[in-house]
C-alpha cells in the first residue's frame, strides 16, 4: 500500500512538473518574442510558394534572427508601459536582461549566415531592418505622438520589406508581383496593428500616442478594420484578374473571413487577451491556406491526370 501510494506521488510530481514545464514553453512562446519571429519565417515560405520559388534553410534561420530580438527588445523595454494592459507578459519580462544578448548573438549570427550564403547588399538590408526594429521602441514609437498611427505604418513596413527581402537574398529582379505581396502583408500588418491598439488604447492615451483608435475614438476604428480586411483580399484578387499573381493567390480568400471572426471577438471582449492571440497568428494562417492551396492544386492536377 505504501509502495503504490509513493507510485502515485511519484506520477502526480511528474505530471505537475510537465505542465509547469509547458506554461514555461508557452509564457516564452508568447512573450518572448518567438510567435512573431515564426510569423515571419511564414511570410517567407509563403513567398516561396507563391513565386514557385525555392528557399533555403539559411533564408529561414536569417528571418527569425532578425525578427526574433526586434520583438524581445520591444517587449522587454516596454514591460513597465504593459503593465497597464498586458501585465502577465509584463511581469514575466520585467527585470529580463537577456534580450541585450540575444541582440549581440543574433548580429553575430546574421554576419556569419550573410557572409556565408549571400551578398553584401543583402547583408546591409537585413541589418537595416534589424537596425530599424530594435529602435522603434526608443524612438520611433514616440513619433507618433507626432504623427498619426505613424508606429502602426512603421512596423507594417518592416514587415513589407520581408517580401522585397526574399527576392534580394538570392539576388532575384523585385516584379510587379514581389511589390503587390509586398502592399498586402503592409494592408494586413497595418489592420493588426491597429487592433493591438485597441488593447492598449488606454495606454496611448496616457502616454500621448495618437494611434488610431485613440483619435477616432468611440471604437469607430472598427469600421476602418472592415475596409482594410476587404481592401487587402480584393488586392490579390484583382491581381489574380489581370495575370499579376499565379491562381494560388485566391487562397488567402479565407484569410478575410478569418479577420472578420477574431475582429468580431476583440470588439465584444477588448480585455480578452487571447482574441489578440488569433491576430498575433494571422501570418502563420497565410503560409497554412496557400500550403493547403498549393497542395489541393498538385492533389487537382493528379485526380485530372489519373482520370
Amino acid at each position: 500500500m505504501v509502495s503504490m501510494f509513493k507510485y502515485v506521488s511519484a506520477n502526480n510530481n511528474v505530471s505537475i512538473d510537465i505542465e509547469k514545464m509547458l506554461i514555461s514553453f508557452w509564457k516564452e512562446f508568447i512573450f518572448g518574442g518567438h510567435l512573431f519571429a515564426l510569423g515571419a519565417v511564414c511570410v517567407m515560405a509563403m513567398c516561396s510558394l507563391i513565386f514557385g520559388l525555392p528557399i533555403g534553410s539559411d533564408l529561414l534561420l536569417v528571418t527569425y534572427l532578425i525578427f526574433y530580438p526586434i520583438y524581445l527588445y520591444d517587449y522587454t523595454r516596454g514591460a513597465d508601459d504593459d503593465l497597464l494592459t498586458n501585465s502577465a507578459r509584463a511581469k514575466y519580462l520585467s527585470g529580463n536582461k537577456k534580450a541585450y544578448i540575444v541582440v549581440a548573438g543574433s548580429f553575430a549570427i546574421l554576419t556569419m549566415l550573410f557572409m556565408h550564403f549571400s551578398n553584401s547588399i543583402t547583408m546591409l538590408l537585413g541589418f537595416v531592418v534589424l537596425v530599424l526594429g530594435l529602435l522603434y521602441s526608443s524612438y520611433f514609437k514616440k513619433l507618433t505622438k507626432k504623427i498619426i498611427a505613424f508606429k502602426n505604418f512603421f512596423v507594417s513596413a518592416v514587415w513589407a520589406l520581408l517580401v522585397l527581402f526574399f527576392f534580394f537574398y538570392y539576388s532575384i529582379p523585385i516584379t510587379v508581383a514581389a511589390l503587390i505581396m509586398a502592399g498586402f502583408v503592409f494592408t494586413r500588418m497595418v489592420a493588426i496593428q491597429i487592433l493591438f491598439d485597441v488593447r492598449d488604447v488606454e495606454g496611448d492615451r496616457k502616454n500621448g500616442l495618437l494611434t488610431i483608435p485613440v483619435v477616432m475614438g468611440n471604437h469607430r476604428e472598427f469600421g476602418l478594420l472592415k475596409c482594410l480586411n476587404i481592401a487587402s483580399i480584393a488586392l490579390l484578387v484583382f491581381s489574380v484578374f489581370v495575370h499579376v499573381l499565379p491562381l494560388l493567390s485566391l487562397s488567402f480568400v479565407p484569410v478575410m473571413f478569418y479577420a472578420f471572426g477574431y475582429t468580431k471577438k476583440v470588439r465584444k471582449s477588448m480585455n480578452n487577451y487571447a482574441f489578440y492571440l488569433l491576430a498575433a497568428v494571422e501570418p502563420i494562417i497565410w503560409f497554412s491556406v496557400v500550403f493547403f492551396g498549393n497542395n489541393l492544386g498538385k492533389l487537382t492536377v493528379l485526380v485530372s491526370i489519373m482520370l
